[in-house]
Formats: C-alpha cells, structure tokens, sequence
C-alpha cells in the first residue's frame, strides 16, 4: 500500500505542476487573442476619429454626445454602440498592458475575475496546452504547485501527530 500511495502521491503533484505552468502559457494566447481584438476594434475607432474631423467635431466624445442628443432613436443607438466600442477598446488597452507586465500571480488574479470569464471562455476554447519557456513562469508555477501540494497535506500530517499523542497518552 506504501508504494501505491507514493505513485499516487507523486501523479498527483506532477498533475497539479503542469497545471500550473498553463498559467503563462495561457497568459500569452490571451495577449494573442487581446492583440487581435485591439487590431481590429483600433480600426473602428480611428474611424470613429476620422469621422469626427471630417464633420467639424473637435473629439469623437463630441460627435457621441451629439448624437446621444438626435431625435431619431437609431442615430441614438448607434452612438450608445459606437460608446460601447470606445469603452471596451479602452478596456482592452489596459488588460494588454496589465498582462503584459503582470507576475504569475497577477496574471492568476486577473483571470479568475468573474468579468473576465467571457473573453477567458473564448480563449480557453482555442486553447493550446504546452510548456513556459521563461524561467521565472515555471519557477513560480513549481512554487504554486508546492503550496497547493504541501497546504492540503499539512493537515493531515497534524491530524495524525495528534491522534498519535492522544494515543500515547492513554496507553
């Protein structure tokens, strides 16, 4: 039974480890999948720009507002879209630098945000498993790994120290 429970022991961190060095590679696709969103929304908005120039506005906020003000309900909604559109390029724009310069750890805490989890969905659905190549992501993967290995074993390791005392005691 002792050399199963090691396998199995030993199965289980290994598991738990390349887990854990998914966290960077996943990092990487989600800038990849950031990068290409940001490429194309960039274009809608610089056309949002241009159109702003082009009509005598001196900002595309300008331009929104005005047309938040139109009596006809399908400019009004159109520019409720093109405001939608700004706020989620802008969004982008920070979540790409955040992770681009985020440690393993934040990279964790920005993916397990619940307003991250539709973005997150789409990628995951694409997603390719496979090795860090940046030490630093699999030294901290190896630290996670040993934490979340050692945490849960901790407690049983003083659930048994005790019974063995209160075993001695009483015999």
């Amino acid at each position: 039974m002792g050399i199963l429970s090691r396998l199995i022991d030993k199965v289980f961190f290994a598991a738990l480890f390349i887990a854990t060095l998914q966290v960077p590679v996943l990092n990487q696709q989600y800038l990849q999948y950031l990068n290409g969103y940001l490429d194309a929304t960039g274009e809608e908005v610089k056309h949002y720009e241009q159109l702003a120039l082009e009509h005598g506005y001196p900002t595309v906020d300008a331009m929104i507002n005005t047309l938040l003000n139109n009596e006809a309900a399908l400019v009004r909604d159109d520019a409720q879209h093109k405001l939608t559109v700004i706020d989620a390029y802008e969004e982008a724009q920070y979540a790409a630098q955040y992770l681009q310069n985020a440690n393993y750890f934040q990279q964790v805490g920005y993916f397990a945000q619940p307003n991250q989890y539709p973005r997150l969905q789409s990628v995951i659905n694409v997603f390719e498993p496979s090795l860090p190549l940046h030490p630093e992501s699999v030294g901290s993967a190896l630290v996670t790994a040993l934490v979340l290995y050692i945490f849960p074993w901790s407690g049983v390791v003083l659930i048994r120290r005790r019974r063995r005392a209160r075993q001695r005691q009483f015999a």
